[in-house]
């Protein structure tokens, strides 16, 4: 009967150490999966995006059962567990739970507000910026441009200018905008996830233009809009750039870091204030 305990225990013991957790990412409201919701360890470059249909596969085997793990997706409350606690079941759900948004509705009129374009412009063919796409699930990078407002506008349309576009399948981009704090991204701040699937057909002058006029994204002061590369795809893109621009980067849930002396050429149309 030791004998059995002892094993018993060994394998406890093996069976937390080599901890590969699957799951899906739910929303508790509606009970439908989340696509393509990112997951990984609170400041750190470590995690996994769920697939299509929010399953996950995520290894816990060399982090340390006090770090967090995180899930935030926009228009949802961030999901957080101790490593500890969340490796006791598997497999293991996560529900993410409606976070409610009060939109305050502004009444526009052509008279009290301008279309203005901002942001960074550029389409070099010299100065470019590719995202990794090979790995798919398994990187998650994200790259965030600097905006300034000293009036409130209002977004309209977010542009990307492509320098190559060469895909056989569409690409999947999603779109992200946050808040600022000690000079770079804070919070996220849209009310709900934006993704857009894109062809070379859909570029016009290898500009793709996403409309969010109805998406209602009321900004003033300092802010970031950020774009990820999600899912896998056998293309070989890369966005134009410049230089002496601000542009930022990440990893999941790592710091975020400058991009050198340059940016890549994300930029909005929008509504400001006169």
């Amino acid at each position: 009967m030791k004998k059995i305990n002892f094993i018993l225990a060994l394998f406890a013991i093996l069976s937390f150490h080599a901890q590969t957790i699957s799951g899906t990412v739910i929303s508790k409201d509606d009970n439908h999966p989340i696509p393509y919701a990112k997951m990984g360890i609170v400041n750190s470059n470590y995690g996994i995006q769920a697939d299509e249909n929010g399953k996950f596969q995520i290894k816990l085997d060399d982090i340390s059962k006090d770090k967090e793990l995180i899930v935030a997706v926009a228009g949802y409350k961030q999901f957080r567990s101790s490593v500890e606690d969340f490796v006791k079941t598997n497999p293991h759900n996560i529900y993410l739970y409606e976070k409610v948004t009060n939109i305050q509705e502004v009444v526009m009129t052509p008279k009290n507000y301008k279309d203005k374009n901002l942001g960074v412009n550029s389409k070099s063919k010299s100065v470019m910026f590719t995202p990794n796409m090979e790995k798919g699930n398994s990187v998650v990078e994200e790259t965030a441009v600097e905006f300034s407002s000293n009036k409130k506008l209002k977004i309209t349309k977010i542009n990307m200018n492509f320098s190559r576009f060469e895909s056989t399948t569409p690409i999947k981009v999603r779109y992200t905008i946050y808040d600022e704090k000690d000079g770079k991204p804070n919070n996220l701040i849209l009310s709900k996830d934006i993704i857009a699937t894109i062809n070379k057909d859909d570029l016009d002058d290898f500009t793709y233009s996403l409309d969010v006029t109805n998406e209602k994204i009321w900004l003033d002061g300092k802010f970031f809009v950020g774009i990820q590369f999600i899912g896998q795809s056998n293309g070989k893109v890369a966005l134009s750039g410049a230089l002496f621009r601000s542009g930022y980067y990440r990893s999941f849930y790592g710091n975020w870091e400058k991009i050198g002396m340059a940016a890549p050429a994300i930029n909005i149309d929008v509504k400001v204030q006169k």
